[in-house]
């Protein structure tokens, strides 16, 4: 199938022989059927047409996992304008800046939040307001409206998202806009591939070609709404908009949303809902498999779960195949990789699977490490990955530098530079070693804190661990943050890491201070945030 139209129409062609009472999206009990799932699409994208949002426009999604969030993402695309997708719990100030500096000619926003926003109102952008209590099960309505009542400031001037789509269905089709693969679709905010932050800018064609590539993770089998995807990722992040969402719709899958995330409360809500795919970060895994609500009828309902966004440690991994073993499950929890500038490219499957390895690259990507000469490395030796992929971005938003920087051509290749160092092998698996801006150069030795971190992570009584650079007596060092198991003390602890790299390591790898923490910094999506740690030297 081609990849050259809309992701709207990607979708809806893709799931056209499905009968239009599949169920598409599941929200703490209400579900939403295809067909009432693309009336609703339909009516907000004639909306949106109605007050003057058209092609080349962006609009700002700054929304959780809500039903609202699909809609209006899809509707925009439609339109042929651009999802500006924004954190939700980004500051005003943000916000705001956003909208300015990218002239956003309209806005969908969260009621709770929406009161916080101060000098929104006087951008004069249309803004469509948003609720979870929306598409909640009528009975829960009053509930939840009741609860937030206090934390919601009235939105004036603005329009009720369900009311505007209500609207739109009353209004006669215009003329399709003519949408092509290579039309921008998103903008998502990054960090980028060089460690400053960027406003990327993808395509129709890279996440339907995302889209395409993914079903082979599933062995091209047959899916349907009594396979579900837990969609807890966000939106506005690569896992959760091209996975979650639109390779689970356009496989004709149920996508069951969850907008703020609990292990015990994750467990529960993939139980009542049936699901058989996850997609997260380790931390999530993590704490799902701690609460102890994760237990056997889970499991044997799971088919696939994949965990990206983070290195897995082998203890996530061994509980929940030890869990899924005791189930009976064939389920396993398999390591992926991506990143916003080129999709999921890489990643372990059921079958073709390798310890320490990120995976084989999917349909569609192809991955070298290169050298600092700019020519790729032999295969088992390390470089900077890049990947050359149909799931590429574009470019860097109002940046020709920095899209200069992160993409090159090579070999009659386009390449995206990850800023990671690894390595592939004679195989073809890929191998992530560390972030290529946490290298530390040691008496000329490149040190990587992941492998430290990889190590340490395996030592008696350590829970969590941070590798950082570090200055002593005026020389580069590593120091190390560790967040200890209950009951353990800090020597037999500190005792145990320095043995484990000891034993594993180069002598350059051993921290000169070991510092012990109640508790690690994370990032919004469940990193350790080794950015914050490097700030307290």
């Amino acid at each position: 199938m081609s990849y050259d139209m809309s992701m709207y129409a990607y979708f809806k062609e893709r799931t056209s022989h499905l009968p239009r009472t599949n169920r598409t999206l599941s929200f703490y009990g209400k579900e939403l059927t295809l067909g009432e799932t693309l009336a609703e699409i339909d009516g907000f994208a004639a909306r949106l047409s109605e007050v003057g949002v058209g092609k080349g426009d962006n609009v700002i999604i700054c929304l959780g996992n809500i039903p609202d969030a699909v809609i209006a993402f899809y509707a925009v695309n439609k339109v042929g304008a651009i999802a500006n997708l924004v954190h939700p719990l980004v500051t005003a100030e943000r916000l705001v800046s956003i909208a300015r500096s990218m002239h956003s000619k309209a806005a969908v926003l969260f009621d709770e939040f929406y009161g916080g926003y101060d000098g929104w109102e006087r951008l004069g952008i249309k803004t469509f307001i948003a609720s979870a209590a929306d598409y909640l099960p009528r009975l829960y309505r009053p509930f939840y409206r009741l609860a937030v009542a206090r934390r919601t400031a009235p939105a004036r001037g603005c329009e009720g998202f369900v009311a505007a789509a209500k609207r739109g269905k009353s209004l006669k089709e215009g003329t399709p806009v003519q949408i092509g693969g290579e039309d921008i679709a998103i903008y998502m905010h990054s960090g980028g591939t060089t460690g400053e932050p960027k406003s990327v800018e993808l395509s129709n064609r890279a996440f339907n070609a995302l889209a395409h590539n993914l079903l082979a993770l599933i062995g091209g089998k047959p899916v349907d709404d009594r396979d579900a995807m837990l969609m807890v990722l966000p939106l506005f992040h690569t896992f959760g908009l091209g996975v979650c969402m639109h390779t689970t719709l356009c496989a004709g899958g149920k996508a069951v949303l969850m907008p703020k995330f609990g292990g015990r409360a994750a467990c529960r809500l993939c139980l009542r809902a049936g699901v058989t795919y996850i997609c997260g970060v380790p931390n999530m895994y993590g704490k799902m498999l701690d609460s102890g609500a994760f237990g056997k009828a889970l499991m044997r309902r799971l088919k696939y779960c994949y965990c990206g966004g983070d290195r897995l440690s082998s203890g996530i991994k061994e509980k929940f195949a030890r869990l899924a073993e005791g189930a009976g499950s064939e389920a396993r929890l398999y390591e992926g990789y991506g990143l916003t500038e080129a999709g999921i490219c890489c990643v372990n499957m059921r079958g073709r699977e390798r310890a320490g390895s990120i995976g084989m690259p999917v349909e569609g990507a192809v991955f070298e490490a290169f050298g600092e000469d700019g020519a790729p490395v032999q295969r088992g030796m390390t470089g900077e990955l890049c990947v050359s992929t149909d799931m590429a971005m574009t470019r860097y938003f109002d940046d020709p530098e920095g899209t200069a920087k992160a993409m090159f051509s090579h070999g009659g290749r386009t390449w995206v530079r990850t800023g990671d160092i690894g390595r592939l092998d004679e195989d073809g698996f890929v191998y992530f070693v560390d972030r290529k801006k946490r290298m530390i150069k040691i008496s000329g030795h490149n040190v990587f804190p992941q492998e430290i971190e990889n190590v340490v992570s395996k030592a008696k009584g350590v829970k969590r661990c941070c590798a950082v650079a570090d200055v002593y007596d005026g020389k580069a060092a590593v120091k190390l943050f560790v967040q200890k198991e209950e009951g353990e003390t800090d020597a037999d602890v500190e005792g145990a890491v320095r043995g484990a790299i000891a034993a594993k390591l180069l002598k350059y790898n051993m921290p000169r201070r070991i510092i012990f923490v109640q508790k690690l910094p994370l990032t919004q999506i469940g990193k350790v945030d080794y950015r914050k740690l490097e700030e307290n030297r």
